[in-house]
């Protein structure tokens, strides 16, 4: 006999789905109104925010780091999320069709990071007498080609979005009375009516998208760990930090994933949609990745504690031990320690609280993380010493 706990629900039917999810799109009520007003007033409060940053011009470097750390955080978190609609969709894993939407609406926030790239670019001190990647190309090199990767990265994802959102766009056209927003939906869902050569055309594009989005990510991760980290922190040589920054992206993603699973579940009203399997099934490469955390953290900081140049015991002080010893400890409990001694135990991955209460710890480790590797480099003043 099998147990109550572990009984498959009854999964809605296509035409059941079809019928809820169109009905929610057709009838925007207060509750949407209300979240669109809350979010739009924390958006304006980070436009004047900038602004005001913006004033003070960019002779002062170091004022700029928590703006390269948040644009960061966006990349290791938000951005990262198509990483796992892609890898799934590679995988063909039946298990994440509830959840590809939630990440594929996030290649959105790839155009808000290009916005924030181009005055972050303006920080960055010339490239003469420091360590960089660029060898002094002479081609617009850092801005030019850090515009090209991030923009690139932006626009594959936007197309990924469109191509997966075609036949959603065509059922809201059919669906929805005329009027201006009809029209707009009409005119996006590109003439879809879903005959056999579409599908086939639009299964083998987002294939094509997916792979794309999943070889320009790292693209952009080693530029943005390259030229906002490396290249300022005087004795810094670390071979595998575009992979460490890769790791935390996905590990980010999966853990903003979830949280975002549990609000719909809570809040919107989607308990049929984002059951207890899609936790569980999350919380195994959640904790895979947390581990990887910790070993590519591990394989950086052992090359400099047994080399002990003098270069490299000064990074080691400055970033672990001394100066940013506290955000390293809050970063290395939440994205390591908590989720290995929780996610180990099986009534906390087989639940949805206990993944989403794991994964927001990460998130509030990760943006800590970013603000010590960030904020650290933004804070020297001369990055063409070569030594701290």
């Amino acid at each position: 006999m099998v147990d109550a706990a572990h009984e498959i629900p009854p999964l809605p039917t296509h035409q059941e789905v079809t019928r809820d999810v169109l009905a929610r799109f057709q009838e925007l009520g207060a509750r949407y109104w209300g979240w669109v007003t809350v979010l739009s007033f924390l958006f304006a409060l980070g436009i004047l925010g900038f602004v005001i940053r913006l004033t003070s011009g960019f002779d002062d470097r170091s004022i700029w780091g928590y703006h390269v750390a948040t644009m960061s955080f966006i990349v290791t978190t938000f951005l990262a999320m198509p990483l796992i609609s892609a890898g799934l969709r590679l995988m063909k894993a039946h298990w994440r069709r509830p959840l590809t939407r939630v990440t594929e609406n996030m290649s959105i926030t790839g155009l808000l990071v290009v916005l924030m790239l181009l005055p972050a670019l303006a920080a960055l001190p010339p490239l003469e007498g420091r360590r960089n990647i660029w060898f002094d190309f002479p081609l617009g090199a850092p801005g030019v080609w850090n515009v090209l990767g991030f923009g690139n990265l932006a626009l594959v994802g936007l197309a990924l979005l469109w191509v997966l959102a075609l036949p959603d766009l065509a059922a809201a056209r059919d669906h929805l009375p005329p009027s201006a927003r009809q029209r707009v939906i009409s005119w996006a869902s590109l003439g879809w009516i879903g005959h056999l050569r579409q599908w086939r055309v639009l299964y083998s594009a987002s294939m094509l998208f997916g792979a794309m989005y999943l070889l320009a990510y790292p693209l952009v991760q080693s530029l943005l760990i390259a030229d906002f980290h490396a290249g300022l922190l005087p004795g810094l040589k670390d071979a595998i930090a575009p992979a460490r920054a890769v790791v935390h992206g996905i590990q980010g993603a999966i853990a903003m994933t979830i949280v975002v699973m549990y609000v719909m579940r809570r809040l919107g009203g989607y308990e049929r949609y984002f059951a207890v399997d899609q936790f569980w099934a999350l919380s195994k490469p959640l904790l895979a990745f947390s581990l990887f955390w910790f070993y590519f953290w591990w394989s950086s900081f052992i090359t400099f504690w047994y080399g002990r140049l003098p270069g490299e015991t000064d990074l080691i002080r400055f970033l672990v031990l001394n100066s940013y010893l506290g955000p390293f400890i809050v970063s290395m409990v939440l994205n390591f320690i908590v989720p290995l001694v929780t996610l180990i135990w099986s009534p906390v991955r087989r639940s949805a609280w206990g993944p989403a209460l794991v994964s927001i710890g990460i998130l509030v480790g990760s943006y800590v993380n970013e603000v010590r590797t960030y904020v650290s480099a933004f804070s020297i003043e001369d990055p063409t010493l070569h030594a701290l």
